[in-house]
């Protein structure tokens, strides 16, 4: 699903106390920017940009969402199981579903919006680009299914939108020393490096390996996708349901413009 965002510079800015927003979403999506030490001898490179904020709408949306999803998971009859997914077509499945079209809607202006942060210093500040969903699927979960760490390819972003999140952690303390419930584990690029590493009070700073995103209905998760991450066991009174997707960005003149050579 193309969808040509046509924003410009001055798009919408993530500030905190917009209606429809998460509280603190600003403070996340620069969670992990390179802050001025005040040493000009320092170098800070490399952040991670993700994004988070709430459907203004969802309260209107997700109850037809679930509708829709149900009844598409009854359809194919596969049997009792602790997770369902769908397909990644959902839209080429349902064109005409109304509430699906606005979540796809909401779901490219935030990848807009959070490209737009990681390539500010790349992109041309008046320059539209387009939003190609290449993949969009539904989960149902309970019963303590979950996924193993995994990343998304061929594509520079991805998300999860939680329709539904029932029973599942809503922040660490309501964890109450237990193993999170349903929250969504993003780690760090260098966590693959802890295991055979050393460790000592100088690379401290390497064992902040992961953020947690604790699942609220119309809370909407976009994040690059080379990042490993994977949603933890579940189990509650109600199913734990959320929507997956995977999108590429393309600039004015339908490029992805990626230089692939090797000159600088």
């Amino acid at each position: 699903m193309l969808i040509n965002a046509g924003v410009t510079a001055r798009d919408r800015s993530f500030k905190r106390g917009n209606p429809g927003s998460l509280a603190g979403a600003d403070e996340i999506i620069m969670a992990k920017k390179p802050k001025p030490s005040g040493n000009p001898n320092i170098v800070k490179l490399w952040p991670t940009t993700m994004l988070t904020k709430r459907f203004a709408h969802y309260q209107k949306v997700n109850p037809a969402l679930l509708e829709l999803f149900y009844q598409h998971q009854q359809r194919e009859q596969r049997g009792a199981q602790k997770s369902y997914a769908s397909k990644d077509d959902l839209l080429s499945q349902y064109p005409l579903h109304k509430e699906l079209n606005e979540l796809a809607e909401f779901i490219s202006q935030g990848i807009v919006e959070v490209a737009r942060e990681a390539n500010a210093d790349l992109w041309q500040g008046s320059e539209k680009v387009s939003v190609n969903i290449t993949g969009l699927w539904f989960q149902i979960s309970n019963n303590h299914a979950f996924h193993e760490m995994h990343v998304h390819g061929n594509c520079s972003w991805s998300g999860v939108y939680y329709v539904r999140a029932a029973d599942c952690s809503t922040s660490p303390a309501s964890n109450s020393g237990e193993r999170p419930n349903g929250v969504t584990r993003f780690y760090g690029p260098h966590v693959e490096h802890m295991a055979g590493g050393f460790g000592d009070y100088g690379n401290l700073y390497l064992h902040d390996n992961h953020w947690d995103s604790f699942p609220e209905d119309g809370k909407l998760c976009i994040f690059p996708s080379h990042i490993k991450h994977m949603p933890f066991p579940y189990s509650g009174e109600e199913d734990r349901v959320i929507v997956s997707f995977h999108a590429q960005v393309f600039n004015s003149s339908g490029s992805q413009s990626y230089n692939y050579g090797f000159s600088n």
